[in-house]
């Protein structure tokens, strides 16, 4: 309906009755709220979601905008040793590495608008070289992405790269249930499988029952889980510091926070 107002109203002034599709393209987004509709000339082009570093993903990839709200809801600084045990594509931990080296989200990507005409010549190349100007790079962050899958392991690897954080991030493969603390701080945000895409229902049940007796042992870390499971408590066997509901997608999820001592 919104395209063929479009085409009436652009005929109209045009004195055409049909319109060829052969010229450049923008994008137009509508709004409906209420009794209200608004349209949008799109000048993101690809979802602001994605910021450009990953090619490829896993079965079941987290959003980068997701990924990098859990990593501000965990109130992480960067004092404490990072590390996502989960990883798939690697984009929790590279969504961390970013917001230490302050790296803007879209500075490694394109936009629509660059290519519609509308604005000074050098606008987005200027604000890119702005933003890389502004970023960090004498941060002591450290993290770890790691995951039992190696194929994961590969993509986060590679998309870590392309992000420009591959120097503070490492990736390996390693079993979630065997990780230990070295002796120092941490801090585990993670996603793990929620019996969906990735295990059954009672596959992911039980994983968590050993993650809840796994991570006893990681005295003083604290740790974040996102799952859309909302048994995870009984099932990890402790009662988390707080909850946040969050929307993977659609899909309705808890972040359960253990920040206190055990």
């Amino acid at each position: 309906i919104v395209k063929k107002a479009a085409v009436d109203r652009l005929g109209a002034n045009y004195g055409l009755s049909w319109l060829p599709e052969t010229g450049a393209t923008y994008q137009i987004r509508f709004s409906i709220m209420k009794d209200r509709c608004e349209i949008f000339l799109d000048t993101s082009g690809v979802s602001l979601h994605k910021r450009g570093y990953r090619e490829n993903a896993n079965l079941a990839p987290l959003h980068e905008t997701m990924a990098a709200a859990m990593v501000n809801l965990a109130r992480y600084r960067g004092r404490d040793f990072f590390w996502d045990p989960f990883c798939g594509s690697g984009t929790i931990a590279i969504e961390a590495a970013m917001l230490m080296k302050n790296i803007a989200p879209g500075a490694r990507r394109k936009f629509a608008g660059e290519k519609l005409g509308l604005f000074p010549e050098r606008s987005f190349d200027d604000a890119r070289d702005a933003a890389i100007a502004a970023e960090r790079h004498d941060t002591a962050f450290r993290a770890r992405a790691t995951d039992i899958d190696p194929e994961c392991v590969r993509i986060a690897g590679e998309s870590a790269a392309r992000a420009g954080v591959s120097d503070i991030v490492e990736c390996y493969k390693a079993d979630a249930l065997t990780i230990e603390t070295g002796g120092i701080r941490g801090t585990i945000v993670t996603n793990p499988p929620y019996g969906e895409r990735l295990m059954t229902v009672s596959e992911a049940e039980q994983l968590y029952r050993n993650m809840g007796r796994h991570f006893k042992t990681l005295d003083r870390w604290q740790i974040y889980v996102l799952t859309q499971n909302d048994r995870f408590p009984s099932l990890y066997g402790r009662r988390p510091d707080k909850v946040r509901k969050l929307y993977n997608g659609m899909i309705p999820c808890y972040f359960y926070q253990f920040f206190k001592n055990n």
